[in-house]
């Protein structure tokens, strides 16, 4: 069961490093269960409740899939890299939670 709400195929690729099995079936599942695949790949999003799918690829979607594999086929090399110091040190910064605020941007 999927449960209530959206679902994004670049989460599954993004646990391929942790559960491999079951983001492998996740993913034949979606493609299985919505029309959410493509010759050119995985739509965004598909709303598991309705069905309806976000029929747009994201650059960010896209990227993420691809960073995944590559760090999947890769024996993580990617994940390696960005893990060395100065490149962790450089990125971090980056990485914090992002903070939002009520009101209009100015």
């Amino acid at each position: 069961s999927y449960g209530n709400g959206v679902v994004t195929p670049h989460a599954s690729f993004l646990a391929l490093d942790y559960k491999p099995n079951r983001a492998l079936n996740n993913l034949r599942r979606l493609r299985r269960d919505f029309d959410l695949y493509t010759d050119h790949g995985f739509y965004d999003a598909v709303d598991v409740t309705s069905g309806q799918v976000s029929r747009y690829w994201l650059a960010l979607d896209q990227g993420m899939i691809m960073a995944a594999l590559g760090n999947e086929l890769t024996d993580d090399h990617l994940q390696s890299y960005f893990a060395r110091g100065y490149v962790r040190r450089a990125v971090k910064p980056l990485l914090k939670m992002e903070r939002f605020t009520a009101g209009y941007a100015r």
